[in-house]
């Protein structure tokens, strides 16, 4: 059963109307018909099945049939500093969100080589990601930010780099945490220090030296991981 996103259904509500892009995606790319059972996530944890009442391909009013409610798992937090390269940082929201990541945090590092981001691009990524994979939940993107603010909003977790002089554990422990992941220079020594200071544990993510987003995508399996043992 194809799968869409609005997020403003509720399970309160009877009747409801897909965006533009969804009905068109619905009724015109689709070819689905007025009687016909589609799916509907809002992102926060909502299922809905309904049927198709009007096939406008520019507001396709459907009507509830049965809905679900699944609570949120533990939050599993990847915190990244963006590369130059924005498909690389597209096929990282692409598969973390497939693989559960709950929240993506960018960072400014002195190493960082990206300014700004395409917030809404990476969105509408992690929507599709969303509903090909039946995640009930989309991840939230937060905006690019100094690495100062953001250890000030969110202190204590992982720290994964690869100075080899700096003393490193591995993930082992039993609650999830949020991990953060340098840029292609890795963090500054000075910058390792600050995040200790603020309550982050050096951790490796094995022997191989992996490119930014490869780590991240490890780094999300490993919480996921965590998470499916608590």
């Amino acid at each position: 059963m194809s799968s869409f996103y609005v997020f403003d259904s509720e399970p309160t509500l009877e009747w409801f109307s897909l965006g533009e892009e969804e009905s068109n995606h619905c009724i015109r790319v689709l070819r689905k018909k007025v009687g016909e059972r589609i799916e509907i996530l809002n992102g926060r944890g909502h299922w809905f099945e309904v049927e198709i009442l009007e096939a406008n391909p520019k507001k396709c009013l459907v009507r509830k049939i049965q809905a679900a409610f699944t609570e949120p798992s533990a939050e599993i937090h990847l915190a990244i500093a963006p590369t130059k390269q924005m498909d690389r940082m597209e096929w990282l929201i692409e598969k973390g969100t497939e693989l559960g990541c709950s929240r993506f945090s960018f960072i400014q590092t002195k190493r960082t080589e990206r300014s700004k981001l395409a917030l809404d691009r990476l969105n509408k990524i992690a929507i599709s990601a969303m509903k090909q994979s039946k995640r009930l939940y989309l991840p939230v993107l937060e905006p690019l930010v100094p690495l100062s603010d953001f250890v000030k909003m969110y202190p204590g977790g992982w720290l994964a780099h690869c100075l080899e002089d700096q003393p490193r554990v591995r993930v082992d422990a039993t609650q999830p945490k949020r991990i953060l992941i340098g840029p292609e220079g890795d963090f500054t020594a000075n910058e390792i220090v600050q995040l200790q200071a603020a309550g982050y544990t050096s951790i490796t993510l094995g022997e191989a030296r992996l490119r930014t987003e490869t780590a991240g995508l490890k780094a999300i399996f490993l919480l996921g991981q965590l998470t499916e043992h608590r």
